[in-house]
């Protein structure tokens, strides 16, 4: 019999509506560069070929010239971030000069000029305006953030944690913050289907999948942030990219100085917690940049420092007294079965008092206590220089180093005291830009990334064994580590981490072959990147992992006084592993310029994504075939590894020693059209279709570690006339039993999953589907046709998903006092892979042969989400519209005052109710073989129409055990009915969520060159309590439907906090 094979699953196109109230500043492909094109036309519309076209930088000075061609179009690409002029000059006619020309990141700005006969061609014209604000030449949607958007928004960009400065990506429509993690997600889709860079270069740890981290950015030196969400080109690998862009020098000196303090007399508290955690934050930085030889060579430097010292309050669900002397007469809503005449094992005690209303029932059993005081500083540097070599080549270099020392607490249990981590990061970027001739430039970019990430806890697990008298551990060194208790409805004990430390570098060149042959502006490219990762250290369950569900007393917190776990796990130390990957990346795109008013984007993309490989070997999978263990070679297996397991070679097993074959049909196409139905740049009709490849290998090898180069061991209890097979002091069965292996399997057919995306506007519509997701399936069942195997885990494709979303957004700018930007999403996301963001494969499904029971609403994706931010100048005092000539006194105290706000309203979260300690299905998969949970019955709606509290959310009582009566949600036997639950996934919703940040800015001018800002900040303006979702395993009746904690919101604080700020700017 075969064991459960995925199904293939088809996924049907869904549509994603946005309508384009005003667009925003457009871009186009992941480079720090922008382009400007054009057409030259005469006054009967005729082109005119040959017309000399020059773009200078105004700031820097640096000139570029090209000639239309015979369609009379130009194409001026590989242009820096800044303002720019245009002239245009032809024989016979009057010159045409536009100045004032904003370029951003990415962006494409449409010059189209009309020359008229002049008898004197040395008369010019002249316009002065802005770029146009919508894109009138790629289907791309996109955003910036300016500098100015980021120092004067109310968000805490600055701080010692990873998020910094992707916080502002999140005042964007269809982005959503993934807990936990700095970089966010877009669209329903993993982040690791997002690409940050910075200058061009990937900041993305392909491994973890995480973007950002500790390669931050200093907020001194952003020149902007390019957010691409929909409809990138053929130059672009993801669907969604964010680009950060340094700051560059120019002719004019300029600079500032930075001063920020937070401290906690005018914060406010948590709503869960009795005090405001102490907490003292100084930032602090500066910057300069300038010529160091006019129009040839620029410098620009920074440094950012940062000292904090906080205190987090430990909030835990914590045993009542009488449960810890074996009285479960109070708080317990069900009959504790005594599985044997016995006494209580020695407790583990932990701090009063509780938490609730003295009146509540169902279990007051929440207790606080003061961490400790963790401190945190950190010193970032970048340093840029810009340097025109020649006429024909352009040349930048960036060097950034941050270092990130933590003395933190471990706000876990037991208090664990101090924790020391060390992060690092060393960044650099080098381009080369040369101009063979006007239509053909080439530029060469490569760059590095390296992340260095050392954690030390505090709490070295031997003496905690010995203190609680467990035996047979056999790990005689100490290891600073803990022994980890699960038990259900009590906070789970353990350190945040074991002794750690990761290496993460990346390696990348990239180069871009721009090529203008008449209507056509064609770009040929590749991208490397060589990925390494090496980690050194120990499992986090190296002195074992002790798991309690209530499966013979039918609560876990009795099982655990008497000792009796469910199932016991530990693992030996691995050896270290070094993880090596590259990707490959080749396209080719064409903007073809069909005429004035008609523009065709197309492209194609290949990509390579080579499985990763372990530098000596140590990656394993398993045979479906014969049930063996796979290796690329048995030199470092472990020697206590099991023997009676059978292990084979990957060239016994005919597969490659990546254990992952190559899939080369990596082809992604790329199509778009932008259409100016009136001839002018103010309204157009733009549309595109791609597929996009999703990243999955890199996170896929780290899955693949440990195994057989590991050695552990998994044991799970049954009773035999009440006498269990194993019990506290003794977890673990005597020696010469052999333990059951938890393994994992890769389909070494493993295909790329890709999704697809379409867009059109004005009327917008974009579709989001995924296809060949991977998903992870339990390969377990009650009828084991692998015995020697606890639970195996099988990596296939076959997941799906499709996201629909009516997004709409508007952007406006009332001269130079108001600038506004309002969005709304509302979108439905399912899936049958849920994710939570950061997994490339989600949780393990339940049933593998019935798929359609897994699909849901994505955990990831909130139903409405609706944001305002503005930024709003006072007109009064010099150069504004009151009080322009009123004297310096009266400018001083009523003038250069600005104000600026962000707000977010959010539809709550959905979430899953659960079962655990038992298999009614009796198919191994849940209950005393593994630790995962399961979805009960549903025997209600769940919701509740009244009364719905942090205390009750939901209605615990519409969910039951599977095979316990409807009277008896919770039986102490449920019967063997042979099926899983018949509860859907993310079937209730949680909490909304509100935010408003707000900020005061007062300036003072010193001279025309300089001037002084004040500032105040306040985040969750209002201290609006956002909670998180209740918890919602049925199986702890003390704590189902309970919330205990709140979040912190996507563009704010889980409580008020109020900052102050000096800011010097030159």
């Amino acid at each position: 019999m075969e064991a459960c094979m995925t199904p293939t699953l088809r996924a049907f196109p869904g549509v994603f509506l946005f309508l384009c109230l005003a667009c925003v500043s457009p871009a186009t492909a992941q480079t720090t560069f922008g382009s400007i094109t054009g057409a030259v036309t005469d006054q009967t519309g005729s082109v005119i070929p040959g017309a000399r076209v020059t773009v200078i930088n105004e700031g820097n000075g640096a000139e570029r010239r090209v000639e239309t061609t015979n369609a009379g179009v130009f194409n001026v690409p590989n242009l820096n971030v800044g303002a720019y002029r245009v002239r245009i000059e032809a024989q016979g006619f009057r010159g045409y000069e536009q100045v004032g020309l904003a370029l951003n990141a990415n962006q494409v700005i449409s010059v189209d000029a009309q020359l008229t006969v002049a008898p004197q061609t040395s008369e010019t014209v002249q316009v002065v305006g802005s770029a146009p604000v919508i894109d009138t030449e790629t289907a791309t949607l996109a955003y910036v953030k300016t500098s100015r958007d980021l120092l004067q928004l109310p968000l805490v960009a600055r701080s010692t944690g990873d998020f910094g400065i992707y916080g502002f990506t999140y005042m964007n429509p269809g982005v959503s913050k993934v807990a936990g993690q700095s970089n966010p997600a877009v669209n329903g889709m993993r982040i690791l289907d997002t690409a940050p860079s910075m200058d061009g270069i990937a900041v993305m740890a392909y491994l973890d999948g995480i973007g950002g981290g500790p390669v931050q950015p200093s907020l001194e030196g952003i020149e902007q942030v390019n957010i691409e969400l929909a409809g990138t080109q053929a130059e672009f690998a993801r669907a969604a990219n964010f680009t950060v862009v340094s700051k560059s020098g120019g002719n004019d000196l300029h600079g500032g100085v930075f001063y920020d303090y937070d401290g906690n007399k005018l914060n406010a508290r948590n709503f869960f917690s009795a005090t405001v955690p102490f907490r003292v934050f100084h930032n602090f930085a500066t910057s300069v940049g300038g010529p160091i030889r006019k129009n040839k060579t620029f410098y620009f430097v920074d440094y950012e420092g940062a000292r904090e010292a906080a205190t987090a309050v430990i909030a835990a669900n914590t045993p009542l007294a009488p449960w810890r002397a074996g009285d479960f007469s109070f708080g317990v809503p069900k009959a504790i079965v005594d599985p044997a005449v016995s006494q209580n094992a020695q407790t583990f005690f932990f701090p009063l008092p509780n938490f609730g209303p003295a009146g509540l029932q169902s279990g007051n059993w929440r207790g606080q206590r003061p961490g400790q005081t963790g401190y945190t500083h950190f010193d970032h540097v970048d340093g840029r220089m810009d340097h025109n070599l020649t006429n024909k080549d352009l040349i930048f270099g960036r060097f950034s180093y941050r270092r990130l020392p933590v003395l933190g607490q471990d706000n876990n249990l037991p208090p664990a005291g101090h924790y020391d981590e060390i992060r690092g990061t060393r960044s650099a970027v080098l381009s080369w830009t040369h101009s063979f001739s006007p239509t053909l430039i080439n530029e060469f970019r490569t760059g590095m990334t390296r992340m260095r990430d050392f954690t030390s806890p505090g709490l070295i697990g031997r003496d905690i064994l010995q203190q609680i008298g467990l035996q047979g551990i056999g790990i005689g060194t100490p290891i600073h580590a803990q022994p980890v208790f699960n038990i259900t409805g009590i906070t789970s004990t353990g350190q945040s981490d074991s002794n750690n430390l990761n290496l993460n570098t990346n390696f990348e060149w990239t180069d871009n072959l721009s090529v203008s042959r008449g209507s056509h502006f064609l770009k040929f490219g590749f991208d490397a990147i060589r990925d390494q990762l090496s980690k050194l250290g120990f499992p986090d369950d190296v002195y074992g992992t002790y798991n309690f569900t209530g499966s013979y007393t039918g609560f876990g917190y009795a099982d655990f006084l008497l000792g009796i776990p469910q199932t016991t796990s530990q693992t030996v130390p691995t050896p270290q592993s070094y993880l090596r990957g590259t990707l490959w990346s080749f396209y080719a795109q064409d903007q073809y310029k069909l005429s004035r008013k008609l523009t065709l984007n197309s492209g194609l993309r290949w990509e390579l994504q080579g499985p990763y490989f372990d530098k000596f070997g140590d990656i394993y999978t398993f045979s479906r075939q014969n049930g063996s263990i796979v290796v690329p070679s048995a030199a470092r297996i472990n020697p206590f590894y099991p023997k009676n397991i059978p292990i084979v070679t990957a060239s016994q097993a005919g597969i490659p020693g990546t254990l992952v074959n190559f899939d080369k049909n990596n082809f992604y196409p790329r199509f778009g059209f932008a259409y100016k139905p009136f001839a002018n740049d103010r309204t157009v009709i733009r549309g595109g279709y791609g597929i996009y490849g999703n990243m999955i290998y890199g996170s896929l090898a780290k899955t693949m570690v440990g195994g057989p180069f590991a050695g552990s061991q998994s044991f799970t209890n049954s009773l035999t006339d009440g006498v269990p097979l194993f019990s506290f002091p003794n977890p673990f069965l005597s020696t010469g039993a052999t333990s059951t292996q938890n393994v994992l399997g890769v389909n070494p057919n493993l295909k790329t999953p890709y999704s697809q995306q379409f867009n059109l506007t004005v009327e917008r519509q974009v579709g989001q589907i995924g296809i060949r997701v991977p998903s992870a399936i339990p390969f377990t069942t009650s009828r084991r046709i692998f015995p020697l195997y606890n639970v195996i885990t099988w990596y296939d494709n076959g997941g799906s998903q499709q996201y629909n979303a009516l997004q709409i957004s508007a952007s406006k700018t009332y001269g130079k006092n108001l600038l506004f930007n309002t969005g709304w999403t509302w979108a439905k996301d399912l899936t049958d892979t849920q994710n939570n963001g950061s997994s490339f494969a989600g949780p393990t499904i339940q049933n593998a042969y019935d798929r359609r029971s897994e699909r849901g609403d994505n955990v990831l994706t909130r139903p409405h989400r609706v944001y305002v931010n503005a930024i709003y100048n006072l007109p009064a005092g010099r150069d504004q519209r009151f009080l322009d000539h009123a004297n310096r006194i009266i400018d001083t105290i009523l003038g250069g005052w600005s104000m600026s706000w962000v707000s977010e309203l959010m539809t709550g979260q959905y979430y899953t109710p659960t079962y655990s300690g038992f298999d009614p299905s009796n198919t191994n998969n849940f209950g005393p073989s593994t630790s995962f949970v399961a979805r009960p019955d549903r025997i209600g709606s769940g919701e509740l129409s009244s009364g719905q509290s942090i205390y009750s959310f939901f209605d615990a009582s519409a969910f039951k055990v599977p095979g316990c009566p409807d009277t008896t949600p919770l039986c102490a036997n449920p019967a063997n009915i042979g099926r899983f639950g018949n509860s859907g996934v993310n079937v209730l919703r949680g909490p909304k969520a509100i935010n408003f940040d707000f900020s005061a800015m007062k300036y003072f001018r010193i001279n025309e060159r300089m001037r002084v800002q004040f500032r105040t900040v306040m985040t969750n303006v209002f201290n609006h309590a956002n909670f998180s979702n209740p918890a919602a395993n049925i199986s702890s009746p003390g704590t189902v439907g309970q919330i205990t904690s709140t979040f912190q919101e996507q563009i704010g604080e889980a409580s008020r906090q109020v900052h102050f700020g000096l800011r010097v700017e030159f």
